[in-house]
């Protein structure tokens, strides 16, 4: 773990890199060539920070174009994210090629608080409240995401996001090859107790609720 955190601090320009990374070379690519990977991406303004090694250990890693793609709304915003949906559906269709994007659907999502806290979660839910995730670029870390929390479901699912003032604003969701099962509980309960829902973004459909049978209500566009 020790050397996995060098190895982090020195692409990060901490002082436990044993040597300068060569500047990046420029490369012009025509902009009409330029395709994307994924049909949408959220437009957060994310700040972060360097880690400490108590920091670092525990915490999620992911790349940043996975940042909210999986995220929990109040049910007030329902008819708004479901705009957002119809939208993205429309901007697809326009955009999708056999296997990618001409362009990409950028979610400039007003962020307000839900209410609660990590630590109103952690004990809801009764998980591990962890450091803020770290997230990266296909070639190096960017760093810890400043105001940021993550909340341990089980192996390799987190919930995660950004924090104002003590209060949730981005309520996110990190599946990395887990048991389904571990979100589904999660949703089961935030949306029996405070009507969360829960937004897939690249799928392209919103869980709204849980019926009486408990098979969860999924809306699509």
């Amino acid at each position: 773990m020790k050397k996995i955190f060098a190895a982090i601090l020195g692409a990060l320009g901490g002082t436990s890199a044993h040597a300068e990374a060569e500047p990046p070379k420029v490369v012009s690519v025509p902009a009409e060539s330029i395709r994307f990977s994924m049909p949408t991406i959220a437009m957060d303004s994310i700040e972060f920070d360097m880690p400490t090694e108590s920091s670092f250990n525990g915490a999620p890693q992911f790349h940043e174009d996975d940042w909210a793609q999986l995220e929990f709304f109040p049910p007030a915003r329902l008819p708004e994210i479901q705009n957002r949906l119809k939208e993205l559906k429309s901007f697809e269709a326009d955009n999708r090629t056999q296997y990618e994007w001409k362009q990409i659907y950028r979610r400039e999502i007003s962020r307000i608080s839900i209410g609660l806290s990590s630590a109103d979660l952690g004990h809801e839910l009764d998980v591990k409240i962890l450091s803020a995730p770290i997230l990266t670029t296909s070639s190096q870390p960017l760093g810890q995401v400043r105001h940021g929390y993550s909340l341990e479901l089980g192996k390799n699912a987190y919930l995660y996001g950004l924090q104002v003032n003590g209060k949730i604003t981005v309520l996110g969701v990190s599946l990395q090859g887990a048991d389904d099962m571990l979100l589904s509980n999660a949703f089961l309960k935030l949306n029996r107790q405070h009507g969360l829902i829960l937004v897939d973004w690249r799928q392209q459909f919103v869980l709204t609720s849980v019926d009486s049978s408990g098979q969860f209500e999924p809306w699509r566009p």
